[in-house]
């Protein structure tokens, strides 16, 4: 697995939500998260979702300028210097949303693809261990859905150093972006049945023990369930609305 401080690895996800208090007690009842640390800063209090010592995500609710916006998820990519990554963005085709600033112990900035697709550049101290994990309750993998898979490899790779390899997964083209031997992301093309106003987006994969029962449970607690359990070779998954709309998907791995 890849080491989150290293330049290109998907290193943190955030949502922003209307309602973080309440949204956060859905995920950690739904995931078995030991704990949700609110820690206050200027732009208002962030919930740090932990599984034992590690630290999860983060949530925070939406400020005034983003009032009426849809809520979402957020993924954030290592790079050894912000600013000079997101200088490179718009000869490579993106966009910047907004310019490299700080926040406490680090420095971000907020990127589109050539596509539209948002995620935000990270950087700050030197970071050690795995972002990604399979125990449970834990962000497990990153998804670019996209209806131009092969337009925007391009990007990635000029910024991040991906190299894309494409295979056929449930008779359908899966693109694995890798970084050396590690794997940074997925990417595959948006389905058919989504409507065109939606832009492609990122999304993220929590580890579950059981991906059905989850399914369940997300029902009965007020979320929606767009892509309900299905069976792949490494295990079975699922994809949701959280009851404020943000989507979210599971992944139960084979044993």
């Amino acid at each position: 697995m890849i080491n989150a401080g290293t330049h290109g690895a998907v290193t943190w996800i955030d949502l922003s939500t209307p309602d973080v208090k309440a949204v956060a007690e859905f995920y950690q009842e739904l995931l078995g998260w030991d704990d949700v640390v609110v820690s206050p800063t200027p732009m208002g209090d962030y919930h740090i979702a932990m599984v034992g010592d590690h630290q999860v995500c983060g949530m925070m609710g939406q400020g005034p300028e983003l009032l009426g916006t849809p809520p979402m998820w957020t993924i954030f990519i290592y790079v050894d210097d912000v600013d000079a990554t997101a200088g490179r963005v718009a000869e490579a085709g993106g966009t910047v949303l907004t310019q490299p600033f700080d926040i406490p112990d680090a420095r971000i900035a907020v990127i589109a693809d050539p596509k539209g697709a948002v995620f935000g550049l990270f950087g700050g101290p030197e970071i050690e261990g795995e972002f990604y994990s399979e125990d449970v309750g834990r962000i497990c993998w990153a998804e670019l859905m996209t209806r131009d898979p092969e337009g925007v490899q391009g990007f990635y790779g000029d910024l991040f150093g991906w190299e894309a390899v494409t295979e056929l997964a449930a008779g359908n083209p899966y693109t694995t972006f890798k970084l050396g031997d590690d794997m940074a992301a997925g990417m595959m093309m948006m389905p058919a049945d989504v409507p065109p106003e939606v832009p492609a987006y990122w999304s993220m994969y929590f580890t579950v023990a059981d991906c059905a029962g989850t399914e369940k449970r997300v029902a009965e607690m007020g979320g929606e369930v767009y892509v309900p359990t299905m069976t792949l070779d490494m295990g079975k998954f699922a994809s949701f609305a959280d009851p404020q709309g943000a989507t979210f998907n599971i992944m139960e791995y084979a044993k």
